[in-house]
């Protein structure tokens, strides 16, 4: 069904229950409906949504997303071409009113019956949506962007279910981007970005809450695509002798940067806790909130934990082993303790020269400190994200290089040997990335070590706070199983599950296949090793953990139990509650295949933890109805997320009330950064309003 067939359909197919405006009786006999006891118009109205879903043999829930995909179409041809909405817009949302059903199939009806029911069911009933802009605001706010886009010059591609700028016109459109952004230049431009975004800054947890603007009732307007413009402007660094024009060049790159944004269409409006998905079409949702992060946020660090993550996963080296270039961890830790220390804790761009670095530090050797600025923790001399464009740029098996590559090092090289910060909280990554990159090529199994060694600094992180922690082996039965960490808290059991699988580049410019790879091998590797600890406990009440040659006994004893999924970076929006939610049930009876046979061979590992998900959830509730929300417990953590909130932490009880009081709570906004620190301000103003 597409756009201009149903037009045609509705507009030979008017109400005919309209002879019955005032006879009830009439609207009886016209629906075939029996008298009982008294004449009630909400049978009649009944009786129309049944003639609905009766005139599909098939196929239901499939034709409610046809009526959703139709109205969005709708809504682009009559702000981009001033078709009429009505009354077009209206049956639309009695079809799919009518289909709210869980009936799956290939959609078979008769849509001519259908629309015949729902123009009756208008006739007689109340149900009018009133401000379509309003309840649809993002496909009114794509369709405006697309528009103005259109106004510019740059051609569109209208089909049905599709809207886009056509490749030419993108390219062109991209070009006029870059050509604004090097004409101010790339420094002025980061200066004016966070100039804009400093009010969003949270001084308590040291980075941008750069959050979707999100309604439960409707409502919104594009995002500026801070994200897209800061990877442009650090491109376009070396160009420092722009000047911003607040009259002409700045306000044409943010409207043209945030129409583009907007086409792409990848800006959430409602809340995702609204959202149902089935495997098929959580695929195109994951892909959307891997865009959004990519465009419109960026990855922070909190600027107190650079150094400490970096020694806690470097820790298994000597740091006054000099490497091959004559340079120590020792002396890089100084060098970055310098680059990130309070003086430069601003709002935006700071540079920094390697004289003052080596005035900073006199006693370490000028020819260390230059090699670990330029060769460690800076980008190549010609800058970062040379290969990139387009927010869907990304590394190929032909070239490498493309893409964004500037979140992998601090550092930007600039003339007169300066170096740029971007900004503190915004090349925090950058610091650990460089780091491991450098280190790599001379370590055997360097990851391996990397992963046991940020084990063992989550282990002392939490037993600081007074969270004693139990890990190690156990055999049950004949099954082999490795337990991470265990908090061992009065009322919960807390399995944490730590993998080092990052969030490829790939993933982050909305690769489908990628990202359900990048997930299989973080998320769901490590809930379904939790699930197998879950289960085993439950059912014989304790497990043997042998840790160094000794065994701890792990008692349930009548205990809750949660299951953590711990990253050793950050996945964005993925570490949302809801958004695992969506990603367990929707995925829970699927499996995922590829016409590319090399992801379809690698997909044989997503299928493998989905399937030993599915075995635990029918162990665990055999013979038992069907669960609400089976996955209630798991939560999926990165590292820095879980040492800000043992910030609120002093023993075990109070570990597991702070999970408790992020458990229940969800802003829309797919962003746990955002939602702690939504928190931390209501427990503060409860507080203040108790001791006054």
């Amino acid at each position: 069904m597409n756009l201009h067939e149903f037009r045609r359909i509705v507009d030979r197919t008017p109400a005919r229950i309209v002879v019955y405006r005032d006879d009830i009786l009439g609207r009886y006999t016209y629906l075939g409906l029996d008298f009982q006891r008294s004449y009630n118009n909400n049978v009649v109205s009944d009786a129309l949504y049944e003639r609905i879903r009766n005139a599909f043999k098939s196929g239901h829930r499939e034709a409610w997303y046809v009526c959703r995909s139709l109205k969005t179409d709708l809504i682009r041809e009559h702000v981009i071409e001033g078709v009429p909405l009505e009354p077009y817009f209206d049956v639309l949302a009695h079809l799919q009113d009518a289909l709210r059903t869980t009936e799956t199939g290939e959609v078979i009806g008769d849509w001519a019956s259908a629309v015949q029911a729902a123009q009756d069911h208008m006739e007689i009933g109340n149900f009018r949506p009133s401000n379509h802009s309003h309840l649809y605001a993002r496909e009114f706010a794509v369709a405006k962007a697309a528009k103005f886009l259109k106004q510019q010059g740059y051609d569109l591609r209208l089909e049905p279910g599709f809207i886009a700028l056509e490749e030419r016109a993108e390219r062109s459109l991209v070009r006029k981007i870059e050509k604004l952004v090097d004409r101010l230049g790339g420094l002025n431009v980061l200066q004016k970005i966070f100039a804009e975004i400093s009010p969003l800054y949270d001084g308590g947890l040291q980075r941008y809450q750069i959050v979707p603007h999100i309604s439960m009732t409707g409502g919104g307007v594009p995002q500026k695509p801070w994200g897209y413009l800061l990877q442009l402007a650090v491109k376009h660094i070396s160009n420092t002798s722009g000047k911003v024009s607040l009259h002409s060049d700045w306000p044409q790159l943010l409207n043209l940067s945030t129409a583009y944004a907007a086409v792409i269409d990848v800006q959430p409006y409602v809340s995702t806790a609204f959202g149902s998905f089935d495997a098929e079409h959580i695929l195109g949702f994951f892909r959307e909130q891997a865009l959004y992060d990519s465009i419109f946020r960026f990855p922070q660090l909190r600027t107190s934990d650079i150094l400490k993550l970096c020694r806690g996963m470097l820790s298994f080296l000597d740091f006054d082993d000099q490497l091959p270039e004559g340079w120590t961890l020792t002396e890089v830790f100084e060098v970055i303790e310098y680059l990130i220390a309070p003086i430069r804790n601003v709002r935006g761009p700071v540079m920094v020269s390697e004289q003052e670095v080596c005035r900073a530090l006199p006693h370490m050797p000028e020819g260390h400190i230059v090699v670990i600025l330029r060769d460690v923790l800076a980008h190549p001399i010609e800058g970062p994200n040379r290969s990139f464009s387009k927010p869907t740029d990304a590394p190929t098996p032909d070239d490498r290089s493309k893409g964004s590559d500037f979140y992998l090092k601090p550092l930007i090289r600039c003339p007169d040997n300066r170096y740029l910060i971007a900004d503190r909280s915004v090349c925090g990554w950058g610091y650990l990335e460089a780091l491991l990159t450098a280190l790599r090529p001379h370590h055997k199994q360097f990851d391996d070590h990397v992963g046991s060694a940020i084990e063992g600094f989550l282990k002392e992180q939490l037993q600081v706070r007074g969270i004693p922690t139990l890990s190690g082996d156990y055999n049950l039965e004949g099954e082999h199983g490795e337990c991470d960490i265990v908090a061992d808290t009065p009322q919960t059991l807390i399995f944490m599950e730590l993998k080092k699988k990052a969030l490829t580049r790939r993933a982050q410019a909305g690769s489908d296949a990628d990202l359900l790879l990048d997930l299989a091998g973080s998320l769901l590797a490590a809930q379904a090793q939790a699930g197998w600890h879950e289960l085993r406990i439950t059912t014989a009440g304790s497990l043997d953990l042998l840790n160094g040659g000794k065994y701890q006994t792990l008692s349930l004893l009548d205990r809750g139990i949660e299951k953590i999924a711990v990253s050793m970076l950050d996945f964005g929006s993925f570490q949302d509650r809801i958004m695992l939610k969506q990603f367990m049930e929707a995925t829970l009876n699927a499996n995922f295949s590829s016409s590319n046979a090399e992801y379809n061979k690698r997909f044989k590992v997503i299928n493998e933890a989905l399937q030993e998900i599915r075995d635990q959830y029918t162990a665990a509730h055999k013979g038992k109805a069907e669960i609400h929300q089976p996955f209630f417990n798991c939560w999926f953590i990165s590292i820095p997320q879980l040492l800000i909130l043992l910030d609120e932490v002093t023993d075990a009880d109070s570990f597991r009330g702070v999970l408790w009081s992020y458990r229940h709570m969800t802003t829309g906004t797919s962003d746990l950064y955002f939602e702690i620190s939504n928190m931390r301000r209501m427990k503060a103003t409860e507080a203040q309003n108790k001791s006054s």
